[in-house]
């Protein structure tokens, strides 16, 4: 007599696989996208240069050069576009979370019926002088069952709490480069 079904042992071990697979592919997929958000980054300020540099050489007296100085310093554009970086980036790392999350979720869902599922088995086919330790064996499945679920809401209102932080930096950032842009002209 067996207490564990192989097949359903088979049958958790390849979803487990399934669900490491699908991981993989999210990271990968994540990074590909952040990597295409900063090449295109990358580029943009590299044509910027080079637009400059084109500007600066066709300049042919000092009054056109000084003007062509004060264009290229433009604090507002810099921030807004470093605070647009920012925000593409915290939205593309919120879309891996919540995705990679609603993986683990389904993941833990499947896995938490899996181990009932076994340890009815167990219970089934244990001799009836194994009650005490299948019992303590229950309560054991449960207790961890808790404990991950605890920790598991403790991490998303720490997810939560770290969104909310960065869109409020976010935010601010903007903000501050929207005043210093209305301040300047005002001036």
């Amino acid at each position: 007599m067996s207490f564990f079904d192989l097949e359903k042992m088979e049958s958790a071990s390849k979803s487990n696989l399934d669900a490491v697979q699908q991981l993989n592919s999210k990271i990968f997929e994540s990074a590909e996208e952040l990597y295409k958000l900063q090449f295109k980054t990358l580029r943009a300020a590299a044509d910027d240069n080079f637009e400059s540099l084109r500007k600066l050489l066709s300049v042919r007296d000092p009054q056109a050069f000084l003007e062509l100085q004060a264009s290229f310093f433009k604090p507002n554009e810099q921030a807004e576009r470093l605070v647009e970086f920012s925000r593409q980036t915290y939205d593309l790392i919120s879309r891996f979370q919540a995705e990679v999350t609603k993986l683990t979720e389904r993941q833990i869902e499947i896995g938490t019926q899996q181990a009932q599922e076994i340890v009815e088995e167990i219970c089934k086919n244990a001799p009836a002088s194994a009650e005490p330790v299948v019992s303590v064996f229950k309560s054991a499945v449960e207790g961890a069952g808790n404990v991950y679920e605890s920790a598991q809401k403790a991490a998303k209102q720490a997810s939560e709490i770290t969104a909310s932080g960065i869109e409020a930096a976010a935010n601010a950032a903007g903000q501050a480069a929207a005043q210093a842009a209305s301040g300047k002209k005002t001036a």
